[in-house]
């Protein structure tokens, strides 16, 4: 009877040393995707922020002169009270509002990316792993960058909030205005 074939033996391609170089270069390649992957995804959200403040700066600002042209054409015609003039001025002090907190958003985006460049620029190089260290001042830029981020959140927030309550209180002026005029016409 025939003893069962033993499978052959096979070597290693790569000794461990080779492997290890491998993996390294696997690792490393994987790396640098993952780092160009959030470079560009950082890029495409600053450059999302920066058409955000400029919308909500165009809308409250459009609707700031939309609501001027409309005061001034009531105003000098004399097609409104001045009771309810008042009424009308609501809205474009909201319109108003937004555009001063959609600047101070796009001021807290400015800050806030001055605030990273000073982080990195604040940090220790070294020639011995850890090669970047952190310093007492790139700290501080770190938190203060991290402040202004959240300031421009709340700002663009605040500017989003006037404008919808610009819209209300126009609704609201406008009704006003129809119910005045139905007055003045029945009588």
């Amino acid at each position: 009877m025939d003893s069962p074939q033993q499978p052959p033996e096979y070597k290693p391609v790569l000794d461990p040393k080779e492997h290890l170089a491998l993996r390294v270069r696997l690792a490393e390649r994987e790396h640098d995707k993952e780092t160009e992957f959030g470079r560009k995804a950082n890029e495409a959200a600053v450059k999302a922020a920066e058409e955000a403040i400029k919308a909500v700066i165009l809308i409250n600002g459009g609707s700031s002169v939309a609501m001027l042209a409309f005061i001034g054409t009531v105003a000098s015609k004399d097609l409104i009270s001045p009771e309810h003039l008042t009424q009308v001025i609501k809205p474009l002090l909201f319109f108003g509002s937004g555009v001063a907190a959609a600047v101070m958003a796009a001021a807290a985006a400015y800050f806030t990316n001055l605030m990273i460049a000073g982080t990195s620029n604040r940090m220790s190089r070294n020639y011995e792993e850890p090669f970047l260290r952190d310093t007492a001042s790139s700290k501080r830029h770190r938190v203060a960058g991290e402040c202004f981020r959240y300031l421009g959140v709340l700002a663009m927030t605040v500017a989003i909030g006037f404008f919808v309550s610009g819209l209300v209180k126009a609704k609201a002026a406008f009704e006003v205005i129809a119910i005045s005029k139905q007055t003045t016409n029945s009588r």
